[in-house]
């Protein structure tokens, strides 16, 4: 059966050459007559992976020994809580709230007792922009400022990313799909679900002297970072075929010409869509309050009507694009569309619309 056009927002399609690799490996890697999800993490075999996955990690972020990469568990919802747990040494933590993730992220640094400051929010215009930096209010000193750097609800993002001695991104949904300023980013992370791999890990990149500020009593060891890192991101068992999968990612990403070359198809496969949404005359309404501002993994538009978006979206399933229906508290369309969807994708959709919109309008 042919693959359909997967929009979905995550767990997302992940390139065939990844899934293929990686189903050869399942069954018997290299040759050794087990499986990579059967040999031990404390195995050579493993070790090599990891070994190799970080190098690769630190090579398409262009970062070196100031940095270490770490393989988490728990979703980057559980890092919302950990990350302050850690590292807002007691004082007041910056947050920008422009989006659900964004908003998610500061009331879990709430919750286990930091002192918040939400420095720029949107929530009053249902998250349609980011405010301009300029109007940031910034605390002087503050532990560090925390941002989104794409919101998939809503479908925009941070063009540039804010200067700040210790500045902490949530790249979730664009880890990897651009290149990511890592000498002024002091911890990115993201669950791997969206660009990076299946769901279950999450893929941290954490700048070494953030260390000095973890509590030395108190927080388990599972959830120091400065430990994981000692041990390699095993102090327990690791899901270790889904950081085959991500070494697999690693790979093709650096197959296709790096992280610069694939933000350059991603802003050429968002335009077809963004070309129909503008084009349309009003028919599709695009969510995202500035164009300048919006996502390169996540088309967000609307049609004039709920009945009319319920039969878009049935008629794009009948055509192989599937999952294009909005997150639930802003209703619409989202197509979500990662490193691994093809341009073909895109474009497919893009015609579609155009067809849609002339059956219908």
């Amino acid at each position: 059966m042919p693959r359909v056009f997967n929009f979905s927002a995550g767990p997302a399609m992940l390139p065939t050459e990844v899934l293929e690799a990686s189903a050869k490996a399942l069954l018997d890697y290299q040759g050794k007559g087990f499986g990579i999800a059967e040999c031990s993490h404390r195995g050579k075999e493993f070790d090599g992976v990891v070994d190799e996955a970080i190098a690769r990690c630190k090579a398409l972020l262009g970062v070196g020994d100031s940095h270490d990469v770490l393989f988490l568990q728990g979703g980057a919802t559980q890092l919302f809580s950990l990350i302050p747990m850690q590292f807002a040494a007691g004082k007041t933590v910056d947050y920008v709230t422009t989006g659900e993730w964004g908003k998610k992220a500061a009331g879990a640094a709430k919750e286990v007792g930091a002192k918040v400051n939400i420095v720029a929010t949107s929530e009053a215009s249902n998250f349609d922009h980011t405010p301009a930096q300029s109007a940031w209010k910034l605390t002087p000193d503050a532990g560090y400022l925390h941002v989104c750097s794409n919101e998939t609800v809503h479908g925009h993002r941070l063009v540039d990313l804010p200067k700040h001695d210790n500045l902490i991104v949530d790249a979730s949904s664009e880890f990897m799909a651009r290149p990511h300023p890592m000498d002024r980013i002091a911890l990115i992370y993201g669950g791997a679900q969206k660009n990076l791999g299946p769901s279950g890990l999450v893929l941290a990149v954490v700048r070494k002297d953030l260390y000095a500020r973890i509590p030395e009593k108190g927080l388990p060891k599972l959830f120091n970072f400065k430990a994981q890192a000692e041990n390699k991101s095993m102090i327990n068992t690791p899901p270790t075929f889904g950081i085959y999968i991500l070494l697999e990612v690693f790979r093709w990403l650096e197959r296709q010409g790096g992280l610069a070359k694939m933000e350059q198809i991603n802003a050429a496969k968002a335009k077809l869509i963004y070309d129909a949404v503008d084009g349309s005359g009003g028919y599709y309404v695009g969510t995202i309050a500035d164009k300048a501002q919006r996502s390169h993994m996540n088309v967000t538009f609307k049609l004039p009507s709920e009945e009319k978006t319920d039969l878009f979206v049935k008629e794009a399933a009948k055509l192989g694009m599937v999952a294009l229906k909005g997150y639930r508290t802003v209703g619409g369309i989202r197509a979500s569309i990662y490193n691994a969807m093809p341009t073909e994708g895109c474009a497919a959709l893009a015609k579609f619309m155009k067809d849609f919109q002339a059956k219908n309008g």
